[in-house]
């Protein structure tokens, strides 16, 4: 399993039972985050394809309108498979 960044070339490994954030703090690609527990929603992202599993977050964090569009907390999200995924500004 592997993460891709859009405009990033780099491919970046998963391990098991990691969340996408973990992932990417161990290969040292800079990204936001704060709380690492679903509550302040700073890592939040877009899934550009693939497939993951949501792990339990605040309410507040993440609301169902960004979620219609495919955000999602990188600490609260492991992989299925191959992501791809889209900082947002």
């Amino acid at each position: 399993m592997q993460i891709t960044l859009e405009g990033d070339a780099r491919r970046i490994p998963v391990q098991a039972g990691d969340t996408i954030l973990a992932s990417l703090l161990r290969a040292g690609v800079p990204f936001p985050f704060s709380c690492q527990n679903g509550n302040c929603g700073t890592c939040k992202c877009a899934l550009v394809s693939g497939d993951v599993v949501e792990l339990e977050r605040s309410e507040h964090a993440l609301s169902a309108q960004e979620r219609a569009m495919g955000i999602i907390l990188a600490c609260r999200s492991e992989s299925r498979g191959d992501v791809t995924l889209r900082l947002l500004e």
